[in-house]
């Protein structure tokens, strides 16, 4: 069998694929430019739609008195010898009961606003949504820029109107301080000098100490004594001695 011949057979078992290339394909398919699948219809619906309309809930209405108990119409079906569902559809409109709402058992419930205000809607109020516009022209950043810029002006002038600079002084400063004035307080305001403590048997006792040539601070200093008017030789004399002598 010719390799020509399994190629126009298109069968898959006898088909032969060439190196490096897709085996061909055995079955009539349509030509290239031909798509697969089914084409969707218009959606009515776009993008814009989506985002810029909200569905609010519709809740569900509560049965009233316009309502059929389908209860007792199938009990009452069934005891006429009703059996096809056509027979029971033809029942229904030749024959109506209502549904009677039942009583309260025990405590009355609470009125709530929705039993009064069928359209009241319970929760928090969110917030406004936030306008594009002023998202995409940069509004908020400039109102934040502006109010930056009023805060550090008037902070700016406030500084300037402190003319004293107030100083942290530390413990030694402030110590360093109050010695200073205090000292100051006592030069200007002299007190006098507090007599020493002395005994009360004591105080009128008087020196019996006496020191030779009038000393009175060390017996070693020189007695320096001025020498008369009349005799200004011994002390031109006497000078230079004393200065030998020191």
């Amino acid at each position: 069998m010719s390799e020509a011949y399994c190629n126009r057979s298109r069968n898959a078992v006898l088909v032969k694929d060439e190196i490096g290339k897709a085996k061909p394909s055995v079955y009539d398919l349509p030509p290239e430019g031909f798509t697969f699948g089914r084409s969707e219809p218009a959606d009515a619906e776009g993008a814009r739609e989506v985002t810029m309309h909200w569905a609010s809930h519709v809740p569900r209405p509560k049965p009233g008195p316009d309502c059929q108990d389908f209860r007792k119409l199938n009990r009452a079906a069934a005891k006429s010898g009703i059996r096809h569902a056509r027979d029971l559809a033809e029942f229904r409109k030749s024959t109506d009961i209502k549904l009677v709402p039942p009583g309260p058992l025990g405590v009355l419930p609470k009125v709530i606003p929705s039993d009064v205000i069928p359209s009241f809607a319970y929760g928090t109020k969110s917030r406004p949504s936030t306008p594009i516009t002023h998202v995409i022209g940069n509004q908020y950043a400039t109102e934040s820029e502006e109010a930056l810029a009023v805060h550090y002006r008037v902070l700016e002038e406030n500084q300037q109107k402190q003319e004293r600079r107030l100083i942290k002084l530390t413990k030694a400063s402030k110590e360093r301080i109050h010695e200073a004035r205090q000292k100051m307080k006592e030069w200007r305001n002299p007190q006098e000098p507090k007599e020493p403590f002395k005994l009360t048997k004591f105080k009128k006792v008087t020196s019996k100490l006496k020191l030779p040539g009038g000393l009175r601070e060390c017996a070693s200093a020189p007695a320096l004594q001025r020498l008369p008017d009349e005799q200004p030789e011994a002390l031109a004399h006497t000078v230079p001695v004393a200065q030998a002598a020191g």
